[in-house]
C-alpha cells in the first residue's frame, strides 16, 4: 500500500514538471476553485468548509464538530457518527448517495472511515424531518459528498502534496491530490496514508492498543459528452491493518473496502427537469477481527466479516410551474451480510458458529419532495418516501443457527412509510423561521434481526437477535431560527422525538452467556416508545474583514417510556473557534467544552461523565514560489494536556493528551 501512495506521489511530480512550460499564473485560481468547489448556503456548509481548511483534520475531527453530530469512540479510528442521539441503524451513513455497510458486528467500520479531507467535497447532514428522502430511517442522514474532477482551460495539471506529523501517537500523514484535464475529459486521483502508534493521555499515559495504519486512494474520471451532460466513473479504495481498539477484547488485523460507481448526469436550466442523475455502484467490505496480539486471552477467536452490495439510484429536479419544484429519487440495492467466529482453546477441538447468519437485504424506495413558493417571503415542502424491504436468511446453516432461538419465518417483508412537512418564512429582512412536523419509520438491522451472541464491551452483555422485531417508528417536530447577512450566519433549532417501538437489549436471565467474564445475555426487544428532545445552535461569523468566529452548541435529553435515561446521549457540548487572518498568515485559538453527563444508562454500562475544557491553538502561513503554493501549519491541541474523555467513548478510555503537529503542503 505504500507503494501505491509513493507512485501518486511521483506520477503528479513527474507530470507537474514535464507540464511547467504551459501553466500559467491562472493555475493558482483553478487550485482554489479545486479546493473550495462547494457553495456554502448555509451555517453548517461554511462550518465544514472552516473546520476543513485545517489540513492535519481527519474526517472525524470535522463530523465531531457539527451542532447535529456526535461520536461513539471504541478507539482511535472508525468513530460511529451519531445525528441527534441516533446511531447504528437509526440512521443513514453514505458515500455520494450509494448505500455501504459495513462487515463489523462490533461497528468497527462505520462508512466513514473510507473517506478522508482530500477527496470530500462537502458533507450533507439531514435530521428526521428530511433525512429519511434516501432512506427509511428515524434519525437522519449523512451523506459525503465526493469532490470531483474539474475540467480546466487548456491541458492543465493542478494538485497539491501533503506531509504532517502528530506528536501524541507519533503518527505520520502523507497525501496527494492530482487534476489532470483534457479536452472533454477530466481525471482527478488522490491517495492518503496515515500511520499512528500508541497515543498519550493526558499526562503521559500511554494507552495500549490504540494504534492503527491505513491507505486510502480513489480515481474519478469524467467525460463532458456536451456542455449539459456528462459521465463519470469513479473507484475508492481503503485498507487498514494493525488496529487497536483499546476499549474492545479484540483489535483489527485487516480491513478493506472497495468501492465503484458509474454514473450519468444532466443539468439543463431551460429544461423542465433540470437536474438529473442516474448511478450503478457495487462495493465490497472486508473485515477481520484479530485478538492475537492482545496477552492472556483465555481462547483465541478469528472473526472474519463480510459485506457485498450492489444498487442503483436516480434523482432529479423538475420544475413543475414557476412557483413548485420536485425533487424525487427511485432506488434499490442488494446486500448481502455474513460474520462468522472461530474458538481455538489449546488442547480442545476448533469451536464454530455464525455471528451474523447469512442474510441478505433487497431494497426498493422511491421519494418525492415537493416545494411550493407561496410568496416572495413563504415556502411550503412536503416530502414522502416509501420502502418495500425483503430480508432473508439464504443458507439452512443460517436458519439452523436462528431457529434455536426463533423459531419464527427465515423470510419478511416490510413496507416502510415516511412523510413530512416543512414551512418556512422570511420576517424582518434577514431572518427566516423554519417549523417541521415528520413521521418516519426505520427497519432492524441484520444484528438486530439475527445476531448470534454477538458481545458488546460497554455492557458486558452477549446480545441475541430477534427476527419479530418490529419497525420503530418516530414522530418529530422540529423548529428553527435563521439569521443571515453578507458572511455572517447564525441559527437556533429545537426538536422534540417520540420514537414508538424503540428497540433497546432487554436482559434475558434464562439464557446463559457464552463470552468468558459476560455478565449475561440480552435480546433485541421493542420498548412502547422514548422520548428525545433537544437544542442545536450555531454561529459563523465575520466581525471585521480580518476576523472569522465559529460557534456549535448542542444539547440533547432523552428517556424511556418507564422515565429511564436512554443510553449514548451526549452532555451540553460547545466548540467556538475564532481566526485571525492577516495577508498570508492566520492565527486560531479554540475552545472545546462539554459539561457533565449525569443523565446516564446503568443498565447500558454508562456511569456519569466528568466535564471538560480544553483549548487548541493552530497557525498557519502560505508562500508563493513562481507557479507553486506552500503552506505550513502547526498548531497544539489540548494545550494544558488534559486528562479527559467525552460520555460517548466506550470503556472510559482517556483521549489523547498534549498534541504538537506540523503540516506541509505544497500546491501546483
Amino acid at each position: 500500500m505504500k507503494q501505491v501512495f509513493t507512485t501518486i506521489v511521483a506520477f503528479a511530480l513527474l507530470l507537474n514538471t514535464a507540464a511547467q512550460e504551459n501553466i500559467d499564473s491562472s493555475r493558482i485560481i483553478e487550485l482554489k476553485e479545486i479546493q473550495l468547489s462547494s457553495v456554502q448556503k448555509n451555517a453548517q456548509q461554511a462550518a465544514v468548509s472552516f473546520f476543513k481548511s485545517n489540513n492535519a483534520s481527519t474526517l472525524e475531527d470535522i463530523l465531531s464538530r457539527l451542532p447535529e453530530l456526535s461520536l461513539v469512540r471504541r478507539g482511535a479510528y472508525g468513530m460511529e457518527p451519531s445525528i441527534r442521539s441516533f446511531n447504528g441503524g437509526q440512521i443513514n451513513v453514505l458515500v455520494d448517495g450509494m448505500r455501504i455497510h459495513g462487515a463489523c458486528t462490533d461497528k468497527m467500520d462505520p462508512a466513514t472511515i473510507y473517506i478522508e479531507p482530500v477527496n470530500l467535497d462537502n458533507l450533507q447532514t439531514q435530521t428526521g424531518s428530511t433525512g429519511f428522502i434516501y432512506g427509511s430511517s428515524t434519525g437522519g442522514t449523512v451523506n459525503m459528498k465526493m469532490a470531483e474532477p474539474v475540467s480546466l482551460y487548456n491541458k492543465k495539471i493542478t494538485g497539491n502534496i501533503s506531509s504532517g506529523y502528530q506528536s501524541a501517537a507519533n503518527s505520520l500523514f502523507e497525501s496527494a491530490i492530482l487534476n489532470y484535464s483534457s479536452g472533454k475529459w477530466a481525471f482527478r486521483a488522490s491517495g492518503t496514508y496515515r500511520k499512528s502508534d500508541e497515543y498519550r493521555s493526558g499526562g503521559g499515559d500511554v494507552i495500549d492498543f490504540s494504534q492503527f495504519e491505513k491507505m486510502n486512494y480513489s480515481l474519478s474520471v469524467k467525460y463532458q459528452h456536451c456542455p449539459h451532460t456528462w459521465y463519470k466513473a469513479d473507484i475508492l479504495g481503503d485498507d487498514g491493518w494493525n488496529i487497536g481498539y483499546p476499549a474492545l477484547p479484540m483489535d483489527v488485523g485487516y480491513a478493506g473496502a472497495r468501492i465503484a460507481s458509474l454514473s450519468y448526469h444532466r443539468e439543463y436550466p431551460a429544461k423542465r427537469i433540470y437536474k438529473w442523475m442516474a448511478k450503478i455502484y457495487a462495493n465490497k467490505i472486508r473485515h477481520f477481527m484479530d485478538d492475537s496480539k492482545r496477552p492472556d486471552v483465555p481462547m483465541h477467536m478469528d472473526m472474519p466479516g463480510l459485506s457485498k452490495t450492489m444498487g442503483i439510484y436516480t434523482e432529479g429536479e423538475l420544475r413543475i410551474s414557476r412557483k413548485q419544484n420536485l425533487q424525487f429519487r427511485a432506488d434499490g440495492s442488494s446486500t448481502f451480510l455474513k460474520a462468522d467466529m472461530t474458538m481455538h482453546q489449546s488442547g480442545q477441538p476448533d469451536m464454530y458458529m455464525l455471528t451474523w447468519p447469512d442474510n441478505r437485504r433487497n431494497q426498493f424506495g422511491l421519494s418525492g419532495s415537493w416545494q411550493l413558493s407561496i410568496d416572495s417571503s413563504a415556502k411550503l415542502q412536503l416530502t414522502a418516501r416509501a420502502d418495500y424491504i425483503n430480508h432473508t436468511l439464504t443458507t439452512q446453516e443460517a436458519k439452523d443457527h436462528v431457529s434455536i432461538f426463533s423459531p419464527t419465518s427465515d423470510e419478511r417483508n416490510d413496507v416502510l412509510k415516511n412523510l413530512s412537512i416543512l414551512a418556512t418564512k422570511k420576517m424582518l429582512k434577514y431572518f427566516k423561521a423554519t417549523i417541521s412536523f415528520s413521521y418516519s419509520e426505520r427497519m432492524p438491522t441484520a444484528g438486530e434481526l439475527f445476531g448470534f451472541y454477538l458481545f458488546n464491551a460497554n455492557d458486558n452483555y452477549d446480545y441475541i437477535g430477534n427476527p419479530a422485531l418490529k419497525t420503530e417508528k418516530n414522530l418529530q417536530a422540529e423548529a428553527s431560527l435563521q439569521y443571515s447577512k453578507k458572511q455572517n450566519r447564525l441559527q437556533l433549532t429545537g426538536f422534540v422525538s417520540r420514537i414508538s417501538d424503540y428497540i433497546l437489549g432487554q436482559l434475558e436471565p434464562s439464557f446463559s452467556h457464552m463470552t468468558i467474564g459476560a455478565s449475561g445475555v440480552k435480546t433485541y426487544s421493542n420498548i412502547p416508545f422514548a422520548l428525545l428532545a433537544g437544542i442545536e445552535a450555531s454561529a459563523v461569523v465575520k466581525p471585521v474583514k480580518s476576523i472569522d468566529l465559529v460557534s456549535t452548541f448542542r444539547f440533547t435529553a432523552g428517556r424511556d417510556n418507564k422515565q429511564y435515561h436512554l443510553p449514548n446521549i451526549s452532555p451540553l457540548k460547545n466548540v467556538t473557534s475564532v481566526r485571525w487572518q492577516y495577508k498570508k498568515l492566520f492565527v486560531q485559538g479554540e475552545t472545546e467544552i462539554a459539561a457533565k453527563q449525569n443523565r446516564f444508562s446503568p443498565k447500558a454500562g454508562e456511569d456519569a461523565t466528568a466535564g471538560y475544557s480544553l483549548i487548541h491553538l493552530r497557525t498557519g502561513y502560505t508562500l508563493k514560489l513562481k507557479n507553486t503554493n506552500l503552506e505550513l501549519q502547526a498548531g497544539a491541541e489540548n494545550l494544558f494536556d488534559k486528562k479527559y474523555h467525552e460520555h460517548l467513548d466506550w470503556g472510559n478510555i482517556s483521549r489523547p493528551g498534549r498534541n504538537l503537529y506540523v503540516q506541509v503542503k505544497v500546491g501546483f
